[in-house]
């Protein structure tokens, strides 16, 4: 089979590369995935750079949402069987033609969702589930703002909080990101190269400010947010795409009775030091199915804002990084990969 390959942590475009590999054998517990698509982020960037909080053993194959058809089991297996289309949040590999993971990774997968929907699914839409309902308990007829609402992350954030009865204030960069937003769902979107995102906040919600705070960018995005919230308003801390992560002012919190607090998906993966997959994986399920649930009733349509075949995976990776994409990058296998 083919994977892009890293042995030392690097500039993707020299660190990642396409090369051949055997197709693995499942062990007890462990299932192998021919995989038809994956999902390229801006942490798999990160990732590859040796800079994200998480450093995968070398070497290693990029990229942790994925999705395919289940080619073989182990023994111990009772999640999966072979055949079942299923979304994957794997610990690496989602760039490979099969990918040998623990059967706690595979979801099974909704008919009518596309391969390429379910590595939106696992990944971007739970991420932004388990933010709004697990942390920030978001509720009907709050306001809620979402910054990079164009973004994988950013559309899942929006129509989740449509889905769920909040009003929706969705920032975005330039006309067609905003357009992008806008058929999401968001009630108002605000250009923040054009406008004050701050200033156009208090307009829109009549000097209430926001409940809810979406922020997957940080940096001084992060500053203004915190002094756009609401009497007792909550900021989700997602992720730090703009490069800086931000010192908190806690005064400021302090004055507006709110609070910060940041949702790591990951946790769940088993990511964090001394965790485990097996000891969340009730709750992990729990986020999963609220997505397909909503998914179901119609309430989320991923958009797929580009595809790449395996072997432009550096293609894919230069769109995301350059904010070329609006909704989910995906990476799709064809035959030549297996």
């Amino acid at each position: 089979m083919r994977a892009i390959v890293v042995h030392e942590f690097g500039d993707y475009q020299t660190a990642a590369n396409l090369e051949d590999l055997p197709i693995p054998n499942p062990g007890s517990g462990e299932v192998v995935v021919q995989q038809k698509a994956c999902g390229v982020s801006f942490a798999t960037s990160l990732t590859i750079a040796g800079k994200y909080q998480r450093k995968p053993p070398r070497p290693f194959v990029p990229i942790t949402e994925s999705s395919g058809i289940v080619h073989a089991i182990g023994p111990d297996v009772t999640r999966v069987k072979v055949g079942d289309r299923v979304m994957c949040n794997v610990d690496s590999g989602g760039l490979s033609g099969y990918n040998l993971m623990d059967q706690t990774c595979c979801h099974l997968m909704p008919d009518g969702m596309s391969f390429a929907e379910g590595t939106a699914m696992v990944l971007s839409y739970t991420t932004s589930y388990g933010a709004l309902v697990r942390r920030a308990k978001l509720q009907a007829g709050e306001w809620l703002v979402v910054h990079g609402a164009a973004g994988a992350v950013g559309v899942a954030a929006v129509e989740i909080g449509k889905a769920l009865g909040a009003k929706v204030i969705a920032v975005a960069g330039g006309p067609s990101h905003c357009d992008t937003a806008k058929s999401h769902g968001a009630d108002y979107v605000i250009d923040h190269r054009d406008e004050d995102f701050r200033v156009r906040v208090q307009e829109i919600t009549n000097g209430h400010g926001a409940d809810v705070v979406y922020d997957s960018i940080g940096g001084d995005v992060m500053l203004q947010s915190i002094r756009a919230l609401a009497w007792e308003g909550r900021v989700l801390t997602i992720g730090y795409a703009s490069g800086t992560i931000p010192d908190i002012p806690a005064n400021r919190l302090l004055l507006k009775n709110g609070s910060v607090m940041g949702f790591n998906l990951g946790h769940f993966f088993g990511w964090s030091p001394g965790g485990h997959r097996h000891d969340h994986i009730e709750e992990l399920d729990k986020m999963v199915q609220g997505v397909v649930n909503l998914y179901a009733k119609g309430a989320l349509k991923p958009t797929i804002g580009a595809r790449y075949p395996l072997s432009r995976f550096k293609d894919a990776m230069k769109a995301v990084l350059d904010r070329k994409v609006d909704g989910k990058c995906v990476v799709e296998m064809t035959d030549e990969d297996y």
